[in-house]
């Protein structure tokens, strides 16, 4: 029975597999809708919106992001955050590991992150991902706190993210995946740093958890205004496993 079990999981697997490789090859194209939320200003609510293209297949993706009015703090922080979300945009090709992002689609991913900074300001995301007309839309809403006028983060003198690996693994129920990753923005002598440890799970129902493996994120930023109006970067994502044992 098991083994039956397991042969017929196989086969919904491989049928996602194919399902999601026809819908992601060539280009797609991203949207974000997201209302950012501040402890000591609850009734003031950024909003920022943006949208980006993507080749998912070979793990790159750019997105630009605007918002109506200047952000608190440095939007190097905030669109990193936000940008972190398209885990489908990574290359999966080659590792032999199930891509439950793409396979996710056309159904609907929600993504629960949370994060502390090394001043112990906290980030709390909540995300909804679903795929409309050949473009994926997240809409999310971001809360921090305790944040402080001696932040780091309200610095203009940060730099890109720094790459990066992202630890995926199941979750605690079938259809969930959890990760981890540090996330580092240099000040401008590339001496100091600001760092956020980000945990997330995702989930996607009827959908099958991944196998522990990694993801190797590196970040380019392409634009941002002094008044964090506006911020643009671009993305290369790409999958991999250890297994350095396989042929003993």
């Amino acid at each position: 029975k098991q083994w039956y079990q397991r042969r017929v999981r196989g086969g919904i697997k491989d049928h996602r597999m194919e399902r999601a490789e026809s819908m992601f090859t060539g280009n797609a194209k991203s949207k974000v809708i997201a209302e950012i939320h501040f402890e000591d200003d609850p009734e003031c609510t950024y909003k920022v919106t943006g949208e980006g293209f993507a080749q998912p297949m070979e793990g790159s993706q750019s997105l630009e992001l605007n918002c109506g009015k200047t952000l608190p703090i440095n939007f190097n922080i905030i669109g990193t955050i936000l940008q972190t979300n398209f885990r489908m945009f990574t290359q999966y090709s080659g590792t032999m590991v199930y891509d439950f992002f793409k396979t996710s689609f056309p159904g609907t991913m929600t993504v629960e992150m949370e994060g502390k900074f090394c001043d112990d300001m906290t980030v709390k995301v909540t995300s909804t991902l679903t795929y409309v007309k050949d473009c994926l839309i997240c809409r999310c809403q971001v809360h921090f706190e305790n944040m402080t006028e001696e932040s780091m983060a309200m610095s203009e003198d940060l730099s890109n993210c720094m790459p990066c690996f992202e630890v995926m693994d199941k979750g605690n129920k079938a259809d969930e995946a959890m990760s981890t990753m540090d996330l580092v923005w240099r000040t401008g002598d590339m001496i100091g740093k600001y760092n956020c440890r980000l945990t997330s799970i995702v989930k996607c129902t009827g959908n099958f958890a991944p196998p522990l493996h990694f993801i190797g994120h590196e970040f380019k930023l392409t634009e941002k205004s002094e008044n964090n109006l506006h911020f643009a970067q671009r993305q290369k994502s790409r999958a991999t496993v250890i297994n350095y044992y396989k042929n003993h």
